[in-house]
Parts: structure tokens; C-alpha cells; sequence
């Protein structure tokens, strides 16, 4: 691992074993002198197993090799990590948003709807920001518990100040800059890189939760006895595609064809249900000639138009159309009515 990613690699491990110290165990210990090795190889893959998917695998992408050089490459992936990360830390908040004003009859001003309204439409970099830094002081102005509490002690002024470097790097359409000299480049990669860091160290608390995808339910019925409900879900988080299938036997049920943050893998009392912001396409079979286009992946929401959800791969990089999915009328349903509970359309 070179040293460009040292420091990061550093600072977000230790912020991790704050929340997750069983991650101390996974290091290899080193018999000449009997304590954990350092190696930010090996520190580095953990960090990237330890976040939820979307956003390990932009970190896979800034810690190899490629990427290690302070050139427009690597400059170009601490801004794509961040917008993930910016991404994927939105979407949680607008679906404990939407899934507390239904259950605990929350009531948006009229300016939150529309402002909501509009930028969930398109989403950018700014946007992202808006969501974050408005839902946050919505929150907290209500007093109202997060899903993940670490975040009320994190989401402070300065984890929302550092949000805000993108701007100047901004042009009029929404694109980094792209005239930059090579000495320019490496102090963005040197700066961005703290800013990344100090992201990351902020929501080092995610690494006490698990991204799951419930592909599917089943009912256990057992003559004169309690129904069970048989989960099987895959863990999103993985240092590469080969996700980890589990089974989980509950006397509840969740919600299928489902992404879900989880507060452990033991029970599904306590998760948050991410779709159709996020959504896993690997359980789709391709058993129709409309479903070839589809890949398998996580995917995030990008935009809506004309009753379309558009949605961007996490490692697939064409464009998709995942209009054939098999649950996609139910997506859109989610969608328009995430937007009539929070933006009030």
C-alpha cells in the first residue's frame, strides 16, 4: 500500500475500533515481536470489508495500485469515493426520514417539501450535501432518535464543514474541473484525501452495522405450532463480489426483495429499509430476452423521470435499464411514495 493512503488508512482504522473492536482481532499477529502487525495492506482491506459495499468498493478502487500515484486518476477517485460515500449517507437518512414522518406523524414545512421535492429529481454532489446538512438539522431540531445514534454526535459542524470542499471544484453543468496543472492535481490529492479522511473517520460508526439484501422469505408452518420465517439475505459487505449468503430463522419477518441496514445479523427487529434507493440485482433471474441488459449488481438511484428510476451501478460502469426487473412496478410504487410522504407531490 503506498504511502498516499498510509495516513488515511491510519486514522479511520483506529476511529473503526472505537465502534467494532473485534476488528483488532482479525490482524495478524507477528511472532518476532509478539503484537499485531501495521501492514496498511491488510488494515486497508479490513476498512474496505468493514463499510457497507457501496462505499467499500470505491475505497477497493483508491487503495490499488493504480490509484497510487498523485495524478488525475487518483484525484478523480477521492471525489467519486466521497460523492459514494456522500450518496449512500443521503439515502439513509431520507429513508428514516420517510419511515418516521408514517410512524411517528412528523410534519415537514412546506419550503423542506419543495426543496425536497425538486433535488431528489436529479441528484448531484450538491444535492447530496443539501439532503444531508437539511435532514440532520430537521432531526435535531425535533429531537428525533437516529436508527444509527452515533450520528448525532458525529454530525456535528464540522463533519456538515467538510461536505462543502466540493464547490469550487465545481464548474456551471455539475463537472470537476478538468484544467488543472499537474502541481495543482497533487495538492487536491493531498487535501481531498483529508477531507476524505476526515468523512470517513466520521462515519467510522457504520462499521458496527451490516447492509444485507433479503432475496427471499420463507414461511415455516409446522402443524400446531408458532410459524418461523426462513431469511435468506446477503451481506453486503465483502472485499470483493462474492457476497456472503446467510440464513436467518425469525418468528418475524422483514420486508423481501429488500436492502436493509442492520443492527445485527442475530435478530430483524431493529433495521432500516433502503429501497428503492438502493437495491441488489443479483437474485434477478435472467430467464426472458428483455432481462439480458441486466446486470448484477448494487445499484444506486440517480434520478426520476417520466415515471422512470434510473439508477447507477456500484461496479457495473454502462448504463442499465432495469426496467424488466421483476419487482420494478414495486420500486416505482416505493419511489412515488417516498416522494408524497417527504416532498409532498
Amino acid at each position: 500500500m503506498a504511502a498516499t493512503n498510509e495516513l488515511l488508512i491510519q486514522k479511520v482504522f483506529q476511529e473503526m475500533l472505537k465502534y467494532k473492536p473485534s476488528m483488532q482481532k482479525m490482524l495478524i499477529a507477528d511472532d518476532d515481536e509478539e503484537e499485531e502487525t501495521k501492514d496498511p495492506r491488510l488494515l486497508g482491506d479490513l476498512i474496505i470489508r468493514n463499510f457497507p459495499w457501496p462505499i467499500g468498493v470505491e475505497l477497493r478502487r483508491l487503495f490499488s495500485a493504480s490509484t497510487r500515484q498523485l495524478d488525475r486518476m487518483r484525484l478523480d477517485q477521492i471525489f467519486k469515493t466521497i460523492e459514494r460515500t456522500m450518496q449512500f449517507i443521503s439515502f439513509l437518512m431520507i429513508c428514516q426520514l420517510w419511515k418516521d414522518i408514517k410512524d411517528k406523524n412528523l410534519v415537514l414545512s412546506e419550503g423542506f417539501k419543495k426543496e425536497f421535492g425538486d433535488r431528489i429529481m436529479v441528484l448531484s454532489m450538491g444535492n447530496y450535501t443539501w439532503l444531508i446538512r437539511a435532514i440532520g438539522t430537521f432531526m435535531q431540531e425535533k429531537n428525533i432518535p437516529w436508527f444509527m445514534p452515533e450520528m448525532t454526535e458525529n454530525f456535528d459542524k464540522k463533519f456538515y464543514a467538510a461536505l462543502d470542499f466540493w464547490v469550487p471544484e465545481r464548474n456551471e453543468i455539475g463537472h470537476f474541473q478538468i484544467n488543472l496543472t499537474n502541481e495543482e492535481i497533487e495538492k487536491r490529492c493531498v487535501e481531498y484525501e483529508e477531507k476524505l479522511s476526515l468523512i470517513l473517520e466520521k462515519l467510522a460508526f457504520i462499521a458496527k452495522y451490516k447492509l444485507v439484501s433479503v432475496r427471499e422469505i420463507k414461511v415455516i408452518r409446522p402443524k400446531n405450532q408458532e410459524a418461523r420465517f426462513n431469511h435468506l439475505i446477503d451481506v453486503l459487505n465483502s472485499s470483493d463480489s462474492g457476497f456472503k449468503a446467510q440464513e436467518l430463522e425469525e418468528t418475524k419477518y422483514a420486508e423481501s426483495n429488500s436492502v436493509l441496514l442492520m443492527k445485527s445479523l442475530k435478530t430483524v427487529d431493529e433495521y432500516l429499509n433502503l429501497s428503492p434507493l438502493v437495491i441488489d440485482t443479483n437474485s434477478e433471474v435472467i430467464d426472458d430476452k428483455e432481462k439480458f441488459d441486466i446486470k448484477k449488481d448494487i445499484f444506486m438511484y440517480t434520478k426520476f423521470r417520466g415515471d422512470q428510476i434510473m439508477y447507477i451501478g456500484t461496479e457495473v460502469t454502462e448504463k442499465c435499464d432495469l426496467r424488466s426487473l421483476h419487482n420494478y412496478a414495486n420500486l416505482v410504487a416505493q419511489f412515488k411514495d417516498m416522494l408524497a410522504t417527504i416532498g409532498g407531490a
